[in-house]
């Protein structure tokens, strides 16, 4: 029996995520580096798309000030979590990597008993790392592995080649020496983030996870937890433990758990609002319908219909049995939505690898097989830029192959104008000087 198609998610929820992303003029941010501190980690996998996914965010920002933010070390590129490159704040590098690291100690063992790495290798490659760029400045990949090579640590023959695409120690010891925070990236040349001592960002102490820094077995790791969840909420909502999950690459129970954490601290008496920081309250919902569907939020906030108005739900609690369906959001996002319903249905332009797609595990309000097919169509990692409207993908833009419809064709004449319209907005703002 062939597997079953999976139930299509609310239209209504990609719109209450679209107004959380920043992505109208109620939730914009005021500048970049704002940008990237709400969202708490941007995808960076591909650099020339970073500019892209925060100018589109920021109110007024160019891609002139996102380099300035990285030129000036307020922005870092590096693997905080994951196996993917993230753009972060300087100061939450540190706190979010050390209440994360645990989750690459599998790799970390493997790789390094594979490639006859120890202590004594990360130390070398540590020092030579610094001593490089404390005599140079910030460098390149290309010149800190030639210095790996001279200094005896990695073949010459593993020094060729990207960084995704390269084996062996040259990658590992890249990767490893961001993930311990010894290294990170900031001014960008050209398409790559050239290589900065990471030592100088603010310590994991001054995070939520206090003296410990949050790492796992400490006593302030739960909180470090919760901080995530609450930002990831906040940004990103509505979402899942199971969202939360594939975003950070903890377990759906512990992220159940941080989620849970993070509403009883935003609603708890003396939580410090904030509207301008987007540090408000959370609230639960489940969702039902179908594509045409609604977004149910539990407690006094009530149900976010096709017309973004909410109406009372008593029910705040959730039983056991439903809390697959639940999801998180900030409290105030049904009434953001109904005062920015038409800004939040407008035509997007976003990158590859944008956070309005790869940051959520369900993305069926967003797009489809085929429009998943469309972005990813080798199924080899690499994405295309989006077109979404009304909250639904409509077309990706290849650079190398031009605008490239759902279906085949312009639904419209007006989607056709609205297209070029945005996309041209966008490219100026990227090119502003």
């Amino acid at each position: 029996m062939p597997a079953a198609r999976p139930a299509a998610a609310p239209r209504e929820m990609s719109y209450l995520r679209i107004v959380a992303q920043g992505f109208v003029p109620a939730t914009t941010a005021p500048d970049a580096v704002e940008a990237v501190r709400r969202l708490l980690a941007v995808q960076g996998q591909q650099v020339s798309a970073v500019a892209h996914a925060l100018v589109v965010r920021a109110e007024d920002a160019g891609g002139p000030d996102v380099d300035a933010a990285f030129e000036t070390g307020r922005l870092v590129r590096s693997w905080p979590m994951r196996g993917t490159a993230h753009i972060t704040t300087a100061a939450d590098h540190h706190w979010l990597r050390v209440a994360l690291m645990h989750r690459t100690d599998a790799w970390t063992r493997s790789s390094e008993q594979r490639l006859g790495i120890d202590d004594s290798v990360l130390a070398r490659a540590a020092d030579t790392a610094l001593g490089l760029v404390a005599e140079r400045g910030p460098v390149t990949r290309a010149a800190l592995v030639s210095a790996w090579v001279d200094a005896g640590l990695i073949p010459a023959t593993e020094a060729a080649g990207s960084l995704a695409t390269g084996a062996g120690r040259r990658r590992h010891l890249i990767v490893r020496l961001h993930r311990e925070g010894v290294l990170a990236q900031g001014p960008r040349r050209g398409n790559e983030h050239l290589v900065v001592d990471a030592r100088s960002l603010p310590g994991a102490q001054t995070g939520p996870g206090g003296t410990g820094g949050g790492a796992r077995g400490t006593g302030g790791h739960r909180a470090a937890l919760a901080e995530i969840a609450r930002r990831y909420a906040t940004s990103h909502g509505p979402v899942s433990a199971a969202d939360l999950a594939r975003w950070t690459t903890l377990p759906v129970r512990e992220c159940l758990q941080a989620l849970e954490d993070a509403v009883e601290v935003t609603t708890a008496a003396g939580y410090q609002v904030d509207l301008a920081t987007a540090r408000v309250p959370l609230a639960r919902a489940t969702v039902r319908g179908g594509l045409r569907g609604a977004v149910d939020v539990l407690g006094a906030q009530g149900v976010v219909g096709r017309q973004g108005r909410a109406s009372q739900d008593s029910s705040s609690s959730v039983a056991p049995s439903d809390r697959a369906r639940v999801r998180y959001l900030r409290a105030d996002l049904p009434e953001l939505l109904a005062s920015s319903r038409r800004a939040a249905g407008r035509t997007l332009f976003l990158p590859s690898f944008d956070e309005l797609h790869v940051g959520y595990k369900d993305r069926l309000c967003l797009t489809d097989a085929a429009g998943e097919a469309l972005i990813c169509p080798a199924s080899n990692g690499m994405f295309r830029p989006l077109l979404v409207d009304r909250g639904r993908l409509v077309a990706v833009r290849p650079v190398s192959e031009g605008l490239l419809w759902l279906g085949g064709q312009a639904p419209s004449a007006r989607l056709e104008h609205d297209v070029e319209r945005v996309v041209g907005h966008v490219q100026r703002r990227l090119a502003q000087v």
